[in-house]
C-alpha cells in the first residue's frame, strides 16, 4: 500500500471519476480548492449513498487494492456503502477517508458544493459556506486556522 511519500489524491480522484462515483472533496483539498493551503495525508470526500452509487464506490475502492485501514470486518459491499459509515481507506495512492456519517458534515444531497478543474478533472469540492460550516463544527485546532486564513482570503464569513 502507500506511504505518504507516495500519496496520489489525484490518482484516488481518477478512480472514482473513471467509475464514476459521485463525490464532494472536503477537508484539507476543499480549503487548498478555496485558496487555504496545507499539508494533509489523506482526502477526504463524502459520498452520495444511493444503492447505485455505492456501487460504484465498490468498483472503485476494489481498483484502488482498498483496504479498511482500522476495521478489517468492514467490506466493500454496496449494502454496506450505502449505509451512514465513516471509515479510512488505505489505497495503493494513499489514504482516503470516507465521512458520511460525521457530526458536523451534512449528507451528500445537502451538501454544498461548487465544482472545479484540476488537469483533466472536474471535482466537486465543498463551497466555501459549507467549509467554513464544517471547520465551525470540527472545532479543532488546525480547523480554526483554516477559518482565519479562509477569513483573511476571502472576508469574514
Amino acid at each position: 500500500m502507500a506511504t505518504e511519500a507516495n500519496f496520489d489524491p489525484l490518482a484516488i480522484l481518477r478512480a472514482m471519476g473513471a467509475h464514476e462515483v459521485p463525490l464532494i472533496v472536503i477537508g484539507g483539498f476543499a480549503a487548498a480548492a478555496h485558496k487555504v493551503v496545507r499539508a494533509t495525508r489523506d482526502l477526504d470526500v463524502v459520498t452520495d449513498r444511493s444503492w447505485n452509487a455505492a456501487q460504484r464506490l465498490a468498483d472503485a475502492l476494489r481498483s484502488l487494492d482498498a483496504e479498511p485501514a482500522h476495521d478489517p470486518s468492514i467490506t466493500w459491499a454496496p449494502e454496506v456503502l450505502a449505509r451512514p459509515i465513516n471509515v479510512r481507506i488505505t489505497t495503493r495512492h494513499g489514504d482516503l477517508h470516507l465521512l458520511n456519517a460525521t457530526a458536523g458534515i451534512p449528507p451528500y444531497a445537502q451538501l454544498e458544493h461548487t465544482t472545479i478543474l484540476i488537469e483533466d478533472l472536474r471535482i466537486e469540492v465543498a463551497s466555501l459556506s459549507a467549509l467554513r460550516d464544517m471547520k465551525r463544527a470540527a472545532g479543532r485546532p488546525k480547523d480554526l486556522v483554516d477559518l482565519e486564513e479562509l477569513d483573511a482570503l476571502h472576508g469574514p464569513g
